[in-house]
């Protein structure tokens, strides 16, 4: 009799545990609860540029899918350090979200002051915004080949405007000065919109930016825009050519822009964060609001996905500078 209660008891015991263990199941696959409040877009510069415009009309549709608010903070400075810090600091829930752009990942691959990939996690692109090459709406270059030519019988004359050594701009014009074998001066700026704002003031001589400031200033005549860096002609400006069709073969490139998260972050909240901003992306609502400006809707098919385009550009962006004489920041 013992031996049959204590069998009894045995079985009873490991079914209680197991329906037991079945009641905590959905509990575990529905993650720790989000939203819980506010969410934070920390934007790691100025207002006014391509981040702003990008990111404000997302907000508006995850405030109706989230039903919290939705708070933009631009927190420029340190070379994204400051912004960067701010989601470091803040508890990994999700809360708190970064863009990033193409110019994090350069500041990273020449001065590695961070590692997107391993202190973040890159949760979706939403937005794709083709460069293109501006001159000042009352230049004597009225084509990039007429450009051409007068810098290479004109060494280091033309200068150009940039965020800074080591910068996405800068990057890439070195690039465009290798491909078509001549030598320009870096003139740094603060932030996109200065950097136009120095071009239609004459400071410098041509710039490499976000198509939004094409946008808006060519209609105007104030600047002049004399090639696309994407594969394709922009549909809003066709007859601009690309780089390779004004004879400068040079690998094509738009900035992309994206949210990540602290690293620590669940991964079912990553998942969460990515489905809602994919969707809010993506809605008709949002393609118009930024079309005008030549902002593109483009989403990642994964966070892994867009983990590898951030890496990518890390590569191409350490490699290029690896022969520059660029002195890290203190």
């Amino acid at each position: 009799m013992t031996a049959l209660r204590t069998i009894r008891r045995r079985t009873f015991l490991q079914s209680a545990s197991a329906f037991g263990a079945c009641l905590a199941l959905p509990a575990l696959a529905q993650g720790p609860a989000f939203p819980r409040g506010p969410i934070r877009f920390v934007l790691p510069v100025a207002a006014g540029g391509a981040a702003d415009a990008s990111t404000r009309p997302l907000t508006l549709e995850l405030e109706r899918s989230l039903k919290q608010p939705v708070i933009v903070e631009n927190k420029p400075g340190g070379l994204f350090t400051i912004g960067l810090q701010t989601v470091l600091q803040a508890p990994a829930d999700g809360h708190t979200l970064i863009y990033l752009y193409n110019s994090v990942a350069s500041v990273q691959a020449v001065h590695r002051r961070f590692d997107i990939n391993r202190q973040l996690i890159p949760v979706t692109q939403t937005s794709s915004i083709p460069m293109v090459l501006l001159v000042p709406g009352n230049s004597r270059f009225k084509t990039l080949g007429e450009l051409v030519a007068y810098a290479r019988a004109n060494p280091r004359k033309l200068n150009y405007s940039s965020l800074g050594p080591g910068s996405t701009e800068h990057l890439k014009a070195v690039q465009i000065e290798r491909s078509a074998g001549f030598q320009a001066q870096n003139v740094p700026y603060k932030s996109g919109p200065e950097m136009v704002k120095g071009l239609i003031g004459g400071e410098v001589d041509f710039t490499l930016t976000a198509a939004t400031f094409a946008h808006t200033f060519a209609p105007k005549g104030q600047v002049r825009v004399l090639a696309v860096l994407d594969r394709l002609r922009m549909r809003e400006m066709p007859d601009v050519p690309t780089l390779s069709e004004a004879g400068v073969n040079v690998p094509p490139l738009t900035f992309w822009g994206g949210y990540a998260v602290h690293a620590d972050t669940p991964a079912p909240i990553v998942q969460r964060l990515y489905e809602e901003l994919t969707a809010a992306a993506t809605k008709p609502s949002v393609r118009e609001l930024l079309a005008p400006m030549g902002i593109l809707t483009v989403t990642s098919k994964s966070p892994q996905d867009f983990r590898k385009l951030i890496a990518d550009d890390v590569a191409w962006m350490a490699e290029t500078a690896k022969d520059l004489d660029i002195a890290l920041e203190k």
